[in-house]
């Protein structure tokens, strides 16, 4: 597997060769009849679309070799004017019906038939559809395959991916997304939550066309001493919480595993583009219960009156328990939305589609009666609105065909609080802001420790993009051009503490209050440029969709940050129904404030601690040193892949290597300096101590967190996808889809550490190579639909094998191969050490790390299975009644660990059950 990525690109770069010389050669021949950019005649495409016989207002239509988007007009009809000469794909979407893919040709009216995606038509889709967006490898949801998943958020359809294993739906923490990575046990437990964290800052979550953003998300208590974590659950520095995001009102959702197009920006793993509903519908009701989750949600679409769109309303509340058996942390939810929809126009050539979104996210916890003593209460509450508004103007120029637009704004207000007594010890803090040694007051010995956060992101977003394309010869061009401007900052209170008690600090580093309104904003500014070609080369359809993106952060600052993005995507049919495909690129992900703006770092030491009974007689030194913790070299997080394949017809199979070389992360910086240390020399009974003139100064070692480069991150692997079809004797589809994945994640700089050894002089830290783990699992997932559409029933079977699941500890040695001297101003310079230098160095002393033996192990399982079933039954047209069952065998075998093997381990998620009701009125 080493070689791979040298494999895939040698062969991706000949496959790309080959078609340029071809492509190249066939263009120069085309020329002597045709001009360079000549506009060959032009003829229309007319169609119309249709469902049991009436003609569809408002369906999407796609021309997908030219990019292009219309809707269609009141009598369900569409043109697309003046296009070149040639065999076309249209690609036709309307809300709640199948998405038909047809072949056009200019000249000729085609009309287009629509049925229902629905229990009661014959092969309704239940699964994720293999897709191309603009020739990326990615997946499509339909609403009918979310609603037979019964899924709560966002987070649980992301199952129907490739290689994705199945968990229990859980709202107990955050909830965020994973796509191609590795790192996760069978029962969702993550190893490595580094490169968890850059997976899922780096993925892209879209909503009707704006992206989200938590840029600006400041929810951290420390970032010096616990990164960008905080004790009640926050989401910051790590992406998207996918548990705000119902999954009810979602029409359609697209996953891009592979290269996406130019447009998206901000990214590096990939892009989960949702779709709301926004159509005329029904009144529809829904309630789902399950052991741990009670949830409602009602919505409806309006046609606001003639000719004047569609107005969706809807409403969601989930309550849900941490525990079965325990009340004291639970989850609540509440959304509610509204989307407008509408075309203008005599020709209808003006689309928009506005969104306003209010949501409110409540992670509650209550003081657990069996500690009481400690009095420990972690919460976050948070709020958001959310204002969208997106649309397309067919102007239908010739370099303007399509004027399409993004603008949004979202705000939050975020509330974090997180409570501790601490008791039974006498300590001091300060409050000092600037370097000094500071008379401090003794905390009484038991008091109640209170931190509370709030935040106030703000992020506005506007995009703007053109359409259009000619000829060159025989080769069609659809170019996509554009810009856009995003800003992120909070306004938020920022950090303070509960009755003025700062709290405790046991490593020496303390807290202090800090105004997030302060902190810069974070300006970025993007443009793009994409060529979307297609060509017949031997007779047989050549496609290439080749961009470049640059995008520019804090531009015009001391702390600007740029990066450029290529990206191609190519496919050629070799025969009928047989296709190649590949694709490389670059994406790059801005890092967000907490990372470019961490908090300063205060080093609280004692410089003189004398307690005594007497108030009076008592004297606390506390010495301030004050570190800057932000990196003027933090980098723009940039990820390559790399992916080649092959499709024949419902069978799709992709190599894919990704490497992500400088994720962003908190990591351990140490830094030396010397603070006073004072003595009492004498002292009267009910008055403060004399002290002593000999004041020495002590070398003080500490480590803080800073933000760096520095997660390392390789994913690479296998991932299929097979649709064997129906089986109508038995009325039951067969489908089968899975990964082969490999995920190495370590750390690009050294692991620094010294013990400190009784006797010995503590005056180097040894430098031990960064560390890391690497990850392979196979995982397929065969799932047997069985449908009888006359009695409205759906079921589907599934099951998921582990085949292989393992992992592996990296670079964990014992000595260092340098060493940092420990002297005044020499923090982060090191020191070589030759190989008789290492070999000296002996188990007893601080710079041997003692590592054990089950370190150097391969972690290694028997293969697992999980068998699931899900039904949807419906009643008429207007009652569905749902149920699912996680593990219905109840297979949860222990398996004795192969790192410690005196450990048994249960390897399968325990049996989860639930059941939905819905209601059309």
């Amino acid at each position: 597997m080493h070689d791979f990525p040298h494999i895939m690109k040698k062969v991706f770069l000949s496959v790309a060769l080959w078609s340029t010389t071809l492509l190249t050669g066939h263009l120069l021949a085309s020329t002597s009849t045709a001009y360079f950019f000549q506009q060959q005649s032009l003829v229309d495409i007319n169609g119309l679309v249709v469902s049991e016989g009436k003609p569809l207002v408002g369906a999407t239509v796609t021309l997908v070799e030219l990019g292009l988007t219309l809707s269609s007009g009141k009598d369900g009809k569409f043109v697309f004017s003046k296009v070149p000469q040639g065999s076309y794909t249209l690609i036709v979407q309307y809300a709640g019906m199948k998405v038909q893919q047809v072949k056009a040709t200019p000249g000729q009216e085609i009309k287009i038939e629509l049925e229902e995606n629905a229990i009661a038509i014959d092969d309704v889709q239940v699964i994720g559809q293999r897709s191309k967006v603009k020739g990326a490898t990615s997946t499509f949801i339909s609403r009918q395959a979310i609603e037979h998943l019964q899924a709560t958020s966002i987070a649980e359809v992301l199952q129907l991916l490739p290689g994705q294993a199945i968990y229990n739906p859980s709202f107990s923490h955050i909830n965020t997304p994973l796509i191609r990575q590795g790192g996760s046990n069978a029962t969702g437990t993550l190893h490595d939550s580094k490169s968890r964290g850059v997976a899922s800052l780096g993925t892209s979550i879209i909503v009707n066309g704006a992206q989200l953003s938590n840029n600006a998300d400041m929810q951290a208590v420390n970032t010096a001493q616990s990164g960008v974590l905080s004790s009640f659950d926050n989401a910051s520095g790590r992406g998207t919480d996918l548990r705000q995001l119902t999954a009810d009102n979602v029409e359609s959702i697209e996953v891009i595993r592979g290269i996406p197009s130019v447009e998206y920006g901000d990214l590096t793993s990939g892009v989960i583009d949702v779709k709301t509903k926004a159509a005329v519908q029904p009144l529809q009701a829904k309630f789902r219960l399950n052991p741990t989750l009670k949830q409602g949600w009602v919505g409806q679409g309006f046609a606001v009156g003639k000719d004047q769109g569609a107005l969706f309303v809807d409403l969601d509340y989930t309550y849900a328990a941490n525990n079965q058996i325990q009340t004291s942390e639970s989850y609540k939810r509440f959304n509610t939305s509204l989307q407008y929809t509408n075309t203008f126009g005599a020709n209808r050539n003006l689309y928009t589609n506005t969104t306003l979104n209010f949501g409110g996210y409540y992670d509650d916890s209550k003081i657990d009666t069996d500690q009481a003593i400690n009095q420990v209460i972690n919460q976050s509450e948070n709020y958001d609105i959310r204002f969208s508004t997106n649309g397309r103007w067919n102007l239908d120029k010739r370099f303007a065909r399509n004027i399409n637009y993004v603008l949004s704004a979202q705000l939050g207000v975020q509330n974090g609080f997180q409570q501790m007594m601490n008791n039974g010890s006498l300590f001091a803090v300060s409050n000092a802001l600037v370097d000094g040694t500071y008379e401090v007051d003794f905390l009484p010995s038991s008091y109640l420790q209170q931190i509370y956060i709030k935040g106030k992101p703000l992020n506005l977003q506007a995009r703007l993009s053109d359409n259009f394309y000619f000829s060159t010869g025989a080769a069609r061009h659809a170019i996509t051009v554009g810009g856009t401007y995003t800003l992120d900052k909070n306004f938020g209170q920022g950090k303070y503490f509960g009755g003025d008690m700062p709290p405790k600090n046991s490593s020496g580093l303390g807290f202090r209050p800090r105004r997030f309104e302060d902190i810069p904003a974070l300006n970025q500014i993007a443009f793009y440029a994409e060529d979307k070609l297609a060509v017949d080369v031997f007779g047989k359809p050549l496609d290439i969709v080749a961009g470049l993106r640059y995008d520019w952060i804090q531009p015009f600052r001391d702390d600007a940050k740029s990066a450029f993005s290529p990206r191609i995507n190519a496919s050629y049919e070799l025969f009928k129904d047989f296709s190649i495909h590949g694709g490389y690129g670059w994406s790059a992900k801005a890092p967000s404030l907490i990372y470019m703006y961490p908090d300063p770092v205060y080093l609280d030491v004692f410089s003189l601690s004398h307690y005594k009974q007497d108030p009076a007689e008592r004297l606390a030194l506390v010495t301030t040193r004050v570190f800057d913790a932000q990196n003027q070299k933090l980098e723009m997080a940039k990820s390559k892949k790399i992916e080649v394949g092959v499709d024949y017809k419902k069978f799709s199979i992709t190599a894919y290597d990704e490497r992500i070389a400088n994720g962003l992360d908190m990591y351990q910086y140490y830094n030396f300096t010397n603070v006073p240390i004072y003595t009492v020399e004498s002292q009267q009974p009910g008055q403060r101590p004399e002290l002593s003139d000999v004041v020495k100064d002590s070398l003080y070692v500490t480590d803080y967190n800073v933000p760096r480069n520095n997660v390392n991150i390789v994913n690479r692997g296998i991932e299929f996808d097979f649709d064997f079809g129906k089986v109508k004797p038995l009325r039951t589809s067969f489908t089968l889809n899975g990964a082969y994945a490999y995920t190495k994640s370590f750390d690009n700089n050294p692991f620094v550490y010294a013990r400190r050894v009784p006797n010995q002089p503590y005056n180097k830290l040894g430098v031990y190579e960064g560390r890391g783990k690497e990850y392979t699992r196979f995982l397929t997932t065969l799932r047997a639909i069985h449908q009888i559409p006359e009695i409205r029933l759906l079921i589907t079977l599934t099951a998921q094998t582990i085949w292989t699941d393992k992992d592996k500890n990296l670079n964990y040695t014992s000595r260092p191969y340098a060493v940092m001297d420990i002297v005044e101003g020499g923090a982060g310079e090191t020191r070589m050490l030759s190989e008789q230098e290492i070999a000296a160095i002996s188990e007893t002393s601080g710079l041997f790390l003692p590592v054990a033996e089950s370190y150097y192990r391969t972690e290694s399982w028997k293969p697992l299975w999980l068998f699931n079933t899900k039904v949807t039954k419906e009643f008429g047209k207007n009652y569905g009644f749902s149920f699912y069952v996680n593990n219905i065998t109840n297979n949860r075998p222990y398996q004795r660990s192969k790192r410690y093997p005196d450990q048994l381990e249960k390897r399968n998620i325990p049996v989860f059950f639930g059941s939905e009701l819905s209601i059309k009125f």
